[in-house]
């Protein structure tokens, strides 16, 4: 029975999060695959104590948003339910780490913040070759990670579909 419960236990994802405004508390927060989302895939909780939890065996990429009318100023986070535990926090800026393609893709997110800001700045000062230079910086950033973390994981399937290879 013990080496049946380890096995079972070892393929199961275990998301542990929070949520930084206690005026959340009681709200629904909710897992929404971001691919075939329908009612009978999308997992909900009720926050309890700013903390609520996810448990399940399929891996997938999917979104964690807080119900409609209480989202806001609160950011949506990707998450990949890969086996193992993920902590996640859910506020003004979302962030998740704990296993190995949530990791890689906290890495990636805060590259992107990066990138965007960067650009934004170099676009308003009128600057669209360095932009345009930064922006395949970027692409090409994001497809070596997706070679790194394996084409075919989720987080490098994922990642290979922000800028396809032609």
């Amino acid at each position: 029975v013990i080496v049946f419960t380890s096995c079972s236990q070892s393929s199961q994802y275990i998301i542990c999060g929070t949520v930084t405004n206690p005026a959340l508390e009681g709200a629904m927060v909710f897992l929404v695959p971001l691919e075939n989302a329908t009612k009978e895939t999308i997992d909900s909780v009720y926050i309890s104590n700013q903390m609520f939890e996810f448990r399940g065996t399929e891996e997938k990429i999917a979104d964690i948003r807080i119900e409609r009318f209480k989202r806001f100023g609160n950011e949506n986070l990707l998450v990949i339910t890969e086996p193992g535990e993920t902590f996640v926090t859910i506020g003004q800026v979302s962030s998740g780490r704990g296993t190995p393609q949530n990791d890689s893709l906290q890495v990636w997110k805060n590259l992107t913040k990066q990138y965007n800001m960067q650009v934004s700045s170099l676009r308003s000062q009128g600057r669209k070759e360095d932009a345009a230079a930064l922006r395949e910086s970027h692409i090409a950033r994001t497809r070596q990670m997706a070679r790194n973390v394996g084409k075919e994981s989720t987080l490098g399937k994922f990642l290979n579909s922000r800028f396809p290879e032609k």
